[in-house]
């Protein structure tokens, strides 16, 4: 269950419809579903979230992307550069100042109510995150 956690200084318009832009384009680049990607936007004062390269006065967004391991360099970089450009235009957020960290977990460390999910592959399908699991 990939999990893309969003903390910006910009209140952004609507959470609801940016977090469904998450997961389908998550399900789109890295070739899953959409049951298990979970998001979250958080939004915190310019006093409580900063990035180095980013002045004082400057929005930023930082973004945690929990994904399971199996993804090449390239979906990887795809979907980053599609956040960047997302969250720049939309969220009015220089595209220098929207940051993306990866951590890749084995399936076996995200679980939902059935149980742990699936090492990643790339037949898997909507149900195939949590297959073997029932």
């Amino acid at each position: 269950m990939p999990h893309l956690r969003f903390e910006t200084t910009v209140e952004p318009d609507d959470r609801a419809t940016f977090a469904e832009w998450v997961a389908a384009e998550f399900a789109a680049v890295m070739e899953t579903g959409t049951g298990h990607v979970g998001v979250s936007v958080r939004v915190c004062d310019r006093s409580g979230l900063s990035l180095g390269r980013a002045a004082s006065d400057e929005d930023v967004v930082l973004v945690d992307a929990d994904i399971r391991t199996g993804r090449s360099e390239e979906q990887r970089r795809a979907l980053a550069t599609s956040i960047i450009e997302r969250t720049s235009e939309e969220w009015d957020v220089a595209a220098s100042n929207v940051y993306l960290v990866y951590t890749e977990h084995d399936g076996r460390d995200f679980h939902l109510a059935e149980g742990a999910l699936a090492s990643w592959d790339e037949t898997e399908t909507e149900t195939g995150a949590t297959r073997g699991t029932e």
